[in-house]
């Protein structure tokens, strides 16, 4: 046994040995030939690997795209007017995020069929109960064609908060603008550039409009229509009114942007007085009964271990 293992010490002596001066001798040659892999090998590779993954992701997507196409011919037909402008307006307050209407009720088709085909196809016959199992196909039809729908109204709310909160800093910027002598249209133009933001957007939309040959007037009001906010409304209202009067541009957003932070505070000192009624009930349902328990606990079994006497 000693024999053995004084025998393999004395061969990974002498590997180890070998490894050394060979390692020695063609480092030169290691280190060129790494070299040359790192400068050539490696970057002709990486291209080969990213023009095969985008050879593929471009032929998924046009396979994709053409029965998504199909889709949308075969729905096209198939929805009313009515529904369309529905549909539509529900797009619209929540800043497009689908292409048309078309689109979102095909999406909606899609997801219900995603949700409710693993139910129908795996778990049904695999179980006895198929009252159970087609109730919940149900619900997930129900759940494909309602989340989109709850999902732009998400999306509608958030719309709404970042444009009432960018609406200072944004006329603000257009009044120092105003003051410095730009035009109403050429300073739009310019805060709409500086500052990203769905506020910007249906501004240079309103101006695309007046370039296609839409009055001030007629592009202000398809900006009212398409943003819900009732602050935005407001102003929009004043602007149009002030451009009709003659008024100066200048004290008018001034004063519009004084009244936009007034109603900011204001509605932040609303939120804060319903605080305390939001509070209220979790307090009660999780605060208050967890410290009866730690209060009132020790208590408790100290009485029913030992009594009142004890």
């Amino acid at each position: 046994m000693k024999d053995i293992f004084f025998f393999l010490l004395i061969a990974a002596f002498i590997t180890f040995l070998l490894a050394g001066i060979l390692f020695t001798i063609f480092q030169r040659r290691i280190a060129f030939d790494s070299r040359i892999n790192m400068y050539f090998d490696e970057p002709i590779s990486r291209q080969k690997e990213e023009q095969f993954t985008k050879r593929k992701e471009s032929r998924l997507g046009t396979l994709f795209q053409n029965y998504w196409n199909k889709g949308t011919q075969w729905l096209n037909k198939k929805v009313s007017r009515t529904e369309r402008k529905k549909l539509d307006m529900l797009l619209r307050d929540a800043g497009y995020p689908f292409k048309s209407a078309i689109d979102f009720r095909l999406f909606q088709l899609v997801l219900s069929a995603a949700l409710t085909l693993p139910i129908i196809l795996l778990i049904m016959p695999a179980t006895d109960n198929k009252m159970l199992t087609g109730l919940y196909a149900i619900v997930m039809v129900i759940l494909g064609l309602r989340f989109p729908v709850f999902y732009l109204g998400k999306k509608k709310t958030a719309r709404i908060k970042e444009i009432n909160k960018s609406m200072p800093d944004y006329f603000d910027t257009v009044n120092l603008l105003l003051e410095a002598g730009m035009g109403l249209d050429l300073a739009l133009a310019e805060v709409s550039q500086k500052i990203k933001g769905p506020l910007s957007d249906e501004f240079q939309q309103a101006l695309e409009d007046m370039k296609l040959g839409k009055s001030r007037r007629e592009a202000f009001y398809e900006l009212r229509k398409r943003v819900p906010s009732e602050s935005l409304q407001s102003i929009i209202t004043s602007i149009i009114q002030a451009d009709q009067l003659g008024i100066g541009m200048t004290k008018v957003i001034g004063n519009l942007t004084i009244r936009i932070r007034e109603q900011r505070r204001e509605a932040a000192r609303e939120q804060a007085m319903k605080a305390p009624v939001k509070m209220l009930f979790p307090m009660v349902l999780f605060i208050l009964p967890s410290l009866f328990i730690i209060i009132l606990g020790p208590f408790a079994i100290h009485l029913i271990t030992k009594g009142l006497g004890g």
